[in-house]
């Protein structure tokens, strides 16, 4: 018999993780309101502790949707502080990674994708274990594939340097793209990679 949490957490999507002051009130008196725990996670709030029918109540209260997916799906984009908040940054990571996130999120493939945003080769997004990876540089981003941090864990390898930021959204288009056309039921990408070959990858995108 499986056994059925008495409690589950919600995790309401924001995109990047930008929260206003007063989302954020809001979301304290929710959680208060229901007897909740905060956790901070990532990219995003996490309110733990909510019987069932608690939850389904804070959501339609904070107005917000639940981050709750199905699990072969594209993940909300994990984003570094940026511009203008960090003066390490090189490119505006959160425009980009907002972009990305509305383009792609949701989206059905093979297996779950993560995609990590950054705006310097600090990679405080963790880009080299995302399935699709980006940080700024001076010149642009430089785009890794393949990573993982789950049990499984490997690092991406980096595919393209120097792109543009307009030239990245067709970029990751064509990845994903990729990994929709060739990628097997429960594979992630970096597994299609070791596959397939990172030189099919390669040729596949337009990267030589």
């Amino acid at each position: 018999m499986t056994h059925q949490p008495t409690t589950l957490p919600l995790a309401p999507r924001l995109p990047g993780g930008l929260v206003t002051p007063v989302m954020l009130r809001h979301l304290a008196d929710i959680a208060e309101k229901y007897t909740g725990a905060i956790k901070v996670a990532g990219n995003s709030i996490v309110i733990l502790g909510l019987n069932p029918q608690d939850r389904t109540l804070a959501l339609a209260e904070l107005g917000l949707d639940s981050q709750s997916l199905p699990a072969k799906t594209v993940r909300s984009v994990v984003v570094c502080a940026g511009k203008p908040y960090c003066s390490r940054a090189m490119q505006d990571s959160t425009a980009l990674g907002l972009a990305l996130d509305n383009e792609f999120y949701g989206a059905e493939l093979p297996g779950k994708l993560r995609i990590g945003v950054s705006g310097c080769p600090n990679a405080c997004s963790e880009v080299f274990v995302k399935d699709i990876g980006l940080y700024g540089v001076s010149a642009g981003y430089t785009v890794v594939v393949g990573g993982n941090s789950s049990r499984q864990a490997r690092a991406g390898r980096i595919i393209a340097e120097k792109i543009p930021p307009t030239e990245v959204l067709p970029l990751v288009t064509k990845i994903i793209a990729y990994y929709k056309s060739y990628g097997q039921p429960g594979e992630r990408l970096g597994q299609t990679m070791s596959r397939r070959g990172f030189e099919d990858l390669a040729i596949a995108i337009g990267i030589s």
